[in-house]
């Protein structure tokens, strides 16, 4: 079985409960502490396997092994991967049975991370995943006031559209906003843009 670890909590001094993202499961695992037991960590896609206890309410993680990808050594991208890792394990703080789309964007993230800018491509993603759960709102109407947006389009979180008014923050040029939810691209926005809308996604998916 392969997955993405979402999340680790340390108990018992060095021993974790583990939150890993399969394509169908969000598995919580405890993984006991041993010199053998290779390294692990949030945003890590590994190969494990699953032992049943029936000494315990909670499910063993066992035989780790860490796939790695192409961009590890690249500590900022990585450091990007984590932060999308992250929200995406807060998003999902309750869900059990999940949808496989979630385990392969972050395939796609992590096969395409290497040749790309890391907060383009997690704000391309980002997209992906509100128009797969049904919260892109692509059309021109303000969420606060509900009257047509005419001018630049501010965002809130979520990339709700917004008056600039309405939410006191600079806007975007439409066709930008239009080509970034439309078709996923964000090629149209210059670097101060991208940092503005990545500071929109850490706000949470």
């Amino acid at each position: 079985m392969r997955g993405f670890i979402l999340n680790t909590v340390r108990v018992k001094e060095e021993d974790l409960v583990v939150r890993v993202l399969t394509k169908d499961e969000v598995l919580t695992l405890y993984r006991f502490y041993g010199a053998r037991h290779s390294y692990i960590n949030v945003g890590f896609l590994i190969d494990f396997e699953v032992q049943e206890s029936a000494k315990a309410t909670i499910k063993r993680l066992r035989n780790v092994m860490q796939i790695p990808f192409e961009f590890m050594f690249d500590l900022e991208k990585m450091l990007y991967f984590k932060v999308f890792i992250s929200l995406l394990n807060k998003h999902l703080i309750d869900v059990t049975k999940i949808d496989e789309f979630y385990y392969n964007l972050l395939i796609e993230i992590s096969k395409k991370l290497q040749k790309r800018d890391a907060k383009r491509l997690i704000i391309e993603s980002y997209v992906k995943l509100l128009e797969k759960e049904g919260r892109l709102h692509k059309e021109k109407e303000c969420f606060l006031c509900e009257r047509k947006i005419d001018k630049k389009i501010a965002l809130a979180r979520a990339f709700l559209p917004a008056h600039e008014r309405c939410v006191m923050s600079k806007g975007f040029e439409k066709e930008k906003i239009e080509l970034l939810f439309n078709e996923k691209k964000s090629l149209l926005f210059d670097d101060n843009e991208i940092n503005r809308l990545f500071k929109i996604v850490e706000l949470g998916l």
